[in-house]
Formats: structure tokens, C-alpha cells, sequence
């Protein structure tokens, strides 16, 4: 059965809320690494320039990204779960073995989604809608990538309106958590450089928050994608048993 907007989005805090410690060490390192940046700025003399900082930014936190976020996701999946492809005994030697071909099929995915968006808007969003579940279908049951893009092209066929709009409701319900945040601190008292940051708590808060909007965001991707294979696969169940 599918979630209902609002119990997906209360699922997802509670799955994220799972192990609360882990999920608080994640924070607090997403705070540090987010840090990383203006600290490299000051030190390097590199000035006040946004789009460094911002590459700085993003190679800081790529450890969470590429990971520490699913590293907590596939334990989440064996524990809430018990797919045979991903036991609870077994979750550990599972994402030693998986997540760099999660992470390669993440970033093929974003490669090809930028193109597309870059060339035409539509092919980069057609992209995304069709193949945005290789990347969690490699780290959670172990596929290929093209297993993967396969079976993700088929979850999104059969139920891509419930899919897109769900995972849309997710994203837009996190982008504006940031997004409010980030006003109410530029209001509050603007960050006008990398200086300015390391001196303030709002800064810091702001990356603690903003890893937390992250894991949020990742675990009730999770309950959604679960619902959607749990659905796919009775129905194939139900094929199955009426022929």
C-alpha cells in the first residue's frame, strides 16, 4: 500500500530518527565538513568568492553523500525490510561490496540528467523520472546498473504519477526548509564571508540543520521507494498466481 503524502513524510522523520545517535554523529560531522569551506577559504586567502567556496562545499561533503547517507540507508532497508538481498546479518558486507557502484551509478545519473537538462529541459527530466532508482537499486539489492535501470524504468512505468508526485512532495518540503532557514539567517545577520561564517553559531547551525533536511530527505525516499517495490512485486504475485 502506498503512503499517503503526509504519513510519507512522518515516516520519513521517524526512519531517520531510527538510531538517534547515528543520526546526531552524521549531523554534527555534516556541520564539520560543511565548515571545511569557508576554514580552506581563510586559510588558502582565497578572498570572498562564492563560486570557490562552492566547490570547496561540495568536495567537503562528498563523504556524506558518497558514504555515511547510505551506509545508514541500507542498514534502515535490512531493519525495516528483511529483502533477501539485503539481510540484517549480512548489511554490512553488503555495502562494502556495493556502494562504489552505488555511487559510480549516481553519478552517471546526474551526468546524464545535466546533459540533458543542458541540452533541452525535458530529456534531462525524462532522465531523471525513468532511471532516478538505479543508484538506490544497485546499493539496496545488489544489481547491476543496467539491472538496475531496468528494473527502475519498470517501477516508474507502472506507477510513475504516484511516484513523481510523492518524490517531488519530498524534495519541495526540503528544499523549503532550506530555503527558510538560509532567509531567516541572512536576515537575522547576514554571512558576507567566509570569516563571517567561522565566527558564527547561525552559520554552523545552518550546516548542522541542513545535514539533518539531508538525512531526512534520504530516509523518506526510502520508505517510498520501499512501498513502490513492495506494491510492484504483489502485484507480480498476483500475475503470477492467476495464470
Amino acid at each position: 500500500m502506498f503512503p499517503s503524502p503526509l504519513s510519507l513524510l512522518w515516516d520519513g522523520f521517524k526512519l531517520a530518527l531510527r538510531h538517534p545517535w547515528i543520526s546526531f554523529s552524521i549531523c554534527m560531522l555534516g556541520m564539520g565538513l560543511g565548515g571545511l569551506a569557508p576554514f580552506l577559504m581563510v586559510r588558502g586567502g582565497l578572498g570572498d568568492n562564492p563560486a570557490i567556496e562552492s566547490l570547496l562545499f561540495f568536495v567537503a561533503v562528498l563523504p556524506l553523500d558518497m558514504y555515511l547517507l547510505p551506509r545508514l540507508m541500507l542498514r534502515l532497508d535490512a531493519e525495516t525490510l528483511g529483502h533477501p538481498n539485503n539481510s540484517v546479518e549480512a548489511w554490512k558486507e553488503a555495502f562494502e561490496a556495493r556502494w562504489l557502484r552505488a555511487f559510480g551509478a549516481k553519478l552517471l545519473l546526474c551526468v546524464a540528467a545535466g546533459l540533458g537538462i543542458l541540452i533541452f529541459i525535458l530529456p534531462g527530466l525524462a532522465v531523471l523520472f525513468c532511471f532516478g532508482w538505479a543508484p538506490t537499486r544497485v546499493l539496496l539489492r545488489g544489481e547491476s546498473i543496467r539491472e538496475a535501470c531496468i528494473g527502475s524504468l519498470e517501477l516508474m512505468r507502472r506507477f510513475w504519477p504516484l511516484a513523481v508526485s510523492r518524490a517531488l512532495l519530498v524534495l519541495l518540503v526540503g528544499m523549503t526548509i532550506s530555503g527558510s532557514v538560509q532567509y531567516a539567517i541572512g536576515s537575522l545577520h547576514p554571512l558576507t564571508n567566509p570569516k563571517a561564517e567561522l565566527l558564527s553559531p547561525l552559520f554552523w547551525g545552518e550546516q548542522f540543520l541542513g545535514t539533518m533536511v539531508s538525512l531526512w530527505t534520504a530516509a523518506s525516499l526510502l520508505v517510498l521507494y520501499q512501498s513502490l517495490e513492495s506494491v510492484s512485486s504483489d502485484l507480480d504475485m498476483a500475475s503470477s498466481s492467476g495464470k
